[in-house]
């Protein structure tokens, strides 16, 4: 599996956000291999490379966006999400490339 992941991000969580955007920086989309500023994938929320196999959890189509606006080593992120996860204070996001969506696996650890 051709995993690439950035490092631990600082979240920063509303209500306002959609459950089904994520808003990084462009040097953490970098990380990811993002060349776009806007990226559809598939959000599993609460998984990693080492959970994923086997999980039950229920995927959501969204977007990666990745704006100048959001400060670098932070992620924007749903409330809601957050909440989902047990309301961790920074998490890690792990791409996955797959056909024709890539998965990304947002971890609290």
């Amino acid at each position: 599996m051709d995993v690439k992941e950035t490092g631990y991000l600082k979240v920063l969580a509303d209500f306002s956000f959609p459950e089904n955007q994520i808003v990084i920086n462009p040097n953490d989309g970098f990380d990811l291999g993002l060349l776009t500023s806007d990226t559809t994938a598939v959000f599993y929320y609460g998984e990693s490379p080492a959970t994923i196999e086997g999980s039950e959890v229920r995927p959501i189509h969204g977007t990666v966006r990745q704006k100048n606006e959001c400060a670098m080593g932070n992620v924007e992120i749903s409330l809601k999400a957050v909440e989902k996860m047990g309301t961790p204070a920074r998490i890690r996001l792990h791409l996955v490339q797959q056909s024709p969506y890539p998965h990304l696996l947002i971890s609290t650890g």
